[in-house]
């Protein structure tokens, strides 16, 4: 049974590493950062926890949406106020997930954003790639996350598909093709019994 408002909350680590991927190649300095369909935030406090210097801004339907920072309660196609957001992230929506893309990638043209993060179900990447308008970049996991918080906890428990982490890109020179890499390990591999080190 699926979360009626399609909440499946971003474990905090991977939403940490994802952003991490997306400011890797952007100079450090003071960001405008939004989290899209932000639920409880994942993405803007691993921004603030990232780059301590970021503004962080949030939209999201759900009226039980507490990110920490400030958030406006609308939709993503009505989400046009100042400030003009320089970076997005988030984990969208899955329901009509093209349609979600669209209106992501309409929201990052219309704030000029330079990058536009997407966490996805791995299962996307093909419909993604041949399409009209590709990522510029894909950051497949090999861990495999357990989505919770409201709504996703109560609703799945064993929701544990395959992700990937796409980002466009927006502005002059940007280089035609999709880099696809393997991103870190975001959560601890461990043993049952701790190895001593030598």
């Amino acid at each position: 049974m699926r979360d009626p408002m399609d909440r499946y909350y971003t474990p905090d680590p991977l939403a940490e590493a994802c952003v991490r991927v997306l400011f890797r190649r952007l100079v450090t300095r003071r960001w405008q950062f939004g989290e899209p369909c932000c639920g409880g935030g994942a993405f803007g406090r691993a921004a603030q926890r990232v780059l301590p210097q970021v503004d962080v801004f949030g939209c999201d339907i759900d009226p039980a949406a507490d990110p920490g920072f400030e958030l406006d309660r609308c939709r993503v196609e009505d989400w046009r106020g100042e400030p003009r957001l320089e970076v997005l992230a988030t984990n969208p929506p899955y329901r009509d997930i093209y349609a979600c893309i669209d209106e992501m990638r309409a929201l990052q043209r219309y704030h000029g954003a330079l990058r536009l993060g997407l966490l996805l179900r791995a299962t996307t990447i093909e419909q993604v790639m041949c399409s009209d308008d590709p990522p510029s970049e894909i950051h497949v996991t090999r861990q495999r996350a357990k989505w919770g918080g409201e709504g996703g906890a109560s609703y799945s428990n064993s929701d544990t598909c395959g992700i990937a982490f796409m980002v466009w890109e927006l502005g002059p020179g940007i280089k035609s093709g999709t880099t696809i890499e393997g991103m870190p390990d975001w959560r601890p591999r461990g043993r049952s019994h701790p190895v001593a080190i030598q």
